[in-house]
């Protein structure tokens, strides 16, 4: 379900239907929610759980499933760049600096060399080509910085994905590791941001665990220039290169000053389809919360001592054919998971429900994508002060305390 830009709800329970406001403009210069390079990290710490270890270990096992799906469409350079890391090649530093630098990927090789390095089998020679590449790096990101609010190419892309059987075991922390996989494999080539250690700016929207499915989530994407390619093509070819379950059905170029939906979302639907068996007593559940004025929950030492009314983040919960249906708040700090709900209503272990979808998310209309105004004549802006400062035109400056005009040009 979605708010439109002119503030009427559209509910669409398999699609998320985007404000198509396409066209490019300035991007973000920081990704407000992007997770660390891929997913990994140094040898197994006896605190990590042996579930997790597990669910790491099948994450590196489905990565490596995609780069054997097909050729990589990745720059020679960063192929290259992977392979030695990985001890898998035997081509010099200078070689490889020298293409890199042709290749104007400085940036993009120190981003591949941090994000493999825990992993990486030649951890030496991975740190000596960190070293030389750094200054390389440095001056890279100076010059994109200096260019960042006049480079129109880049591209803010909101994509729809749907999660179903075969990912349902990973969280949205993990989809952002296949979405950056496939990318890089198919040839996109991500923006960066502008922190101290860039990263590719692919944004995670709403947050999904680990055992929930569904119909309709989004990502946004910056790349540093709008594909060429058909939209309905390049989502071919992405799914082609996503695991199972995992799959891209809406591509929407938007300015690069849109909200993100984590900041718009206000209210998620959900159904739960659970055992049949099972029915009567989990009606009996329902009714129960349904009946009571307050729902006082206390979410454990790790949070904080004040206790939640469940009553006032789920809005409304019914059954239906399809199975219990309900909603749940999405404000600021009301992002609480399904799972851990359903479980404090039904008194069952939140670990043991499965069949959980969420079929459609209420957005509030973008306040930005009506203010175009406030955004696109600065850059216009830029490029005539530019014009007037270069261009060589007379310009006169008076000075209210000086009877002569002076003249520039």
């Amino acid at each position: 379900m979605w708010k439109s830009p002119g503030g009427s709800v559209v509910h669409q329970d398999l699609r998320l239907d985007f404000c198509r406001a396409g066209g490019r403009g300035s991007c973000p210069i920081f990704s407000i929610d992007h997770y660390a390079e891929e997913v990994s990290s140094q040898a197994s710490h006896p605190a990590i759980p042996a579930e997790a270890l597990a669910r790491r270990s099948r994450l590196r096992a489905e990565l490596r499933r995609m780069e054997a799906a097909g050729p990589s469409r990745e720059p020679a350079c960063l192929q290259a760049v992977r392979a030695l890391v990985e001890g898998e090649a035997s081509s010099g530093l200078e070689e490889l600096l020298r293409a890199i630098s042709q290749a104007g990927l400085a940036e993009e090789a120190s981003e591949r060399i941090r994000s493999l390095r825990p992993e990486a089998e030649n951890l030496g020679v991975a740190k000596a080509l960190a070293l030389q590449l750094a200054p390389l790096a440095a001056a890279a990101q100076q010059r994109r910085i200096a260019r960042w609010q006049l480079d129109t190419r880049r591209t803010l892309v909101r994509f729809a994905y749907s999660k179903g059987a075969g990912v349902l075991d990973y969280d949205d922390g993990d989809l952002h590791a296949f979405f950056l996989q496939a990318f890089r494999l198919e040839g996109l080539e991500l923006a960066l941001d502008l922190g101290k250690r860039p990263r590719p700016l692919l944004t995670v929207g709403l947050p999904l665990s680990a055992g929930i499915a569904s119909r309709g989530e989004s990502m946004d994407v910056v790349l540093k220039r709008e594909p060429a390619e058909d939209p309905a093509a390049l989502m071919a070819r992405l799914n082609l290169r996503l695991p199972e379950g995992l799959r891209i059905h809406e591509w929407l170029p938007l300015p690069g000053y849109a909200t993100a939906p984590s900041e718009l979302a206000r209210r998620s639907h959900w159904v739960w389809t659970s055992d049949a068996r099972l029915r009567a007593q989990q009606k009996t559940g329902v009714e129960a919360f349904l009946k009571a004025s307050t729902w006082p929950w206390e979410r454990g030492p790790a949070k904080s001592g004040t206790l939640l009314d469940l009553r006032m983040i789920i809005s409304d919960m019914y059954w239906t054919d399809e199975g219990l249906c309900f909603s749940t708040l999405m404000g600021p700090h009301q992002a609480i998971n399904p799972l851990k709900l359903l479980g404090v209503i039904l008194g069952v272990d939140p670990s043991g429900i499965t069949g959980l979808v969420r079929i459609g998310v209420d957005l509030d209309p973008d306040p930005r994508l009506g203010q175009a105004d406030r955004f696109e004549p600065k850059l216009k802006n830029m490029y005539e002060d530019a014009v007037l400062l270069g261009g060589g035109s007379n310009i006169v400056l008076v000075d209210e305390d000086d009877d002569e005009p002076t003249i520039l040009g």
